[in-house]
């Protein structure tokens, strides 16, 4: 009798160790879930929708994304509910790293950049101080000499309000220059973009437009980057034009934190291979967002040091 029981639980642990690779092997077995923390229609929300469209090709199981937009809380909510997940590779975040590496400086929330796993980033989004198309201010030395006579009187507006990113790349970018200008916070890029063509500012810090056919004329772009379009050919990067600041928004995804590394690598090569993706590449082109690639520790090791660079502004400024 001793010797049938031992035969079965041979038998049994047998058995268990011939499908336990089979069960790791699973991930995933079910959608996995895109939180996007923005409302639908932004960057962000059509970029994860147009990888969404593409993923099951290169996911096992053909699975496929889904994506969740919780905007609200000056994108907190949305990375709130990744940091309370379960880190089972179900549930991960897709969106500018911004967010994640200032907002925990403000003390409002109650992870921070370190409670999350940087699994990849895949673009970045490039950002310039405008004016209109039909503004007297027609370079980057123009604009310099205006807001140098003019203490103050140079308005602008950014797409993330006081305190975002934005705003506090132009806030160092002022300082570096030695003059004084004044941010006009609004609800989001529409709003702002609104404000501008209407008069109410002066210029901008984003993403302009002309390669749409619209009016906001880019003066220096104060990104590492600028978009993919011959629109932008002739205009300077920050580098090039004695400004020491290049700021830097890459989009990525992020999982929560003790997410499985054989997970998170499923996650990664699924999304690096859909980057070559036809149609992915057709977005790239279209949008002229230029096309980067960072691995999990590139990724991580630019969040901490640009959320570093963040706390140390906001404390110049007084903020926190």
């Amino acid at each position: 009798m001793k010797k049938i029981h031992t035969l079965l639980c041979s038998a049994a642990l047998s058995v268990a160790t011939a499908f336990s690779p089979a069960i790791a092997d699973e991930f995933p077995d079910r959608p996995i879930e895109l939180v996007v923390p923005f409302g639908a229609g932004g960057t962000t929300d059509v970029f994860a929708r147009a990888f969404s469209r593409v993923i099951s090709k290169y996911l096992p199981n053909e699975q496929r994304t889904v994506v969740i937009n919780k905007p609200g809380g000056a994108a907190t909510i949305g990375i709130s509910v990744v940091a309370n997940a379960d880190p089972d590779g179900y549930t991960l975040g897709f969106l500018p790293g911004g967010v994640l590496e200032l907002q925990p400086h403000y003390g409002r929330t109650s992870w921070t950049a370190e409670d999350f796993e940087p699994v990849i980033a895949f673009l970045e989004i490039p950002a310039a101080l405008n004016v209109l198309d039909s503004s007297p201010i027609k370079t980057y030395e123009q604009w310099l000499e205006f807001t140098a006579r003019n203490p103050g009187k140079f308005t602008y507006t950014t797409p993330g309000g006081t305190g975002s990113g934005t705003h506090l790349s132009m806030e160092q970018v002022a300082e570096a220059a030695g003059v004084e200008i004044r941010h006009i916070p609004f609800e989001g890029h529409a709003q702002g973009q609104s404000a501008m063509l209407s008069g109410q500012v002066m210029g901008s810090y984003s993403l302009p437009d002309l390669h749409n056919g619209g009016e906001v004329r880019p003066l220096v772009f104060l990104t590492k980057v600028k978009p993919n379009h011959p629109a932008y050919d002739n205009i300077p990067l920050s580098s090039e034009v004695g400004i020491d600041i290049a700021a830097s928004y890459p989009m990525g995804i992020i999982a929560p934190k003790g997410t499985p590394k054989d997970r998170l690598k499923v996650i990664h090569d699924a999304f690096k291979a859909a980057m070559e993706d036809p149609d992915i590449v057709e977005y790239y082109r279209t949008t002229g967002l230029p096309k980067i690639y960072e691995g999990p520790e590139e990724y991580g090791e630019g969040i901490k040091q640009r959320s570093e660079a963040y706390r140390k502004t906001l404390e110049k400024l007084g903020m926190i």
